[in-house]
């Protein structure tokens, strides 16, 4: 979900909307790279990806890592 031009709320969809777990975390453009705030598992890790790709790639294998929802 698109927060602004270059912030981004990135949810896992296969939690119900009111559930907490659903925010995987935030990503933002900064410096020309993208950076995530992870929220899941563990909130507030911080991880800079060179491109939009990677950052998709990143979020991927986080989604199939994530423990049973």
């Amino acid at each position: 979900m698109a927060l602004s031009e270059t912030t981004w709320r990135v949810c896992d969809c296969s939690c119900a909307d009111d559930d907490t777990r659903r925010i995987l975390g935030y990503l933002q453009v900064v410096d020309g790279e993208y950076e995530m705030l992870w929220m899941r598992p563990r909130p507030g890790v911080s991880r800079r990806y060179p491109s939009l790709e990677s950052a998709v790639d990143a979020i991927s294998r986080r989604l199939r890592t994530l423990p049973d929802r």
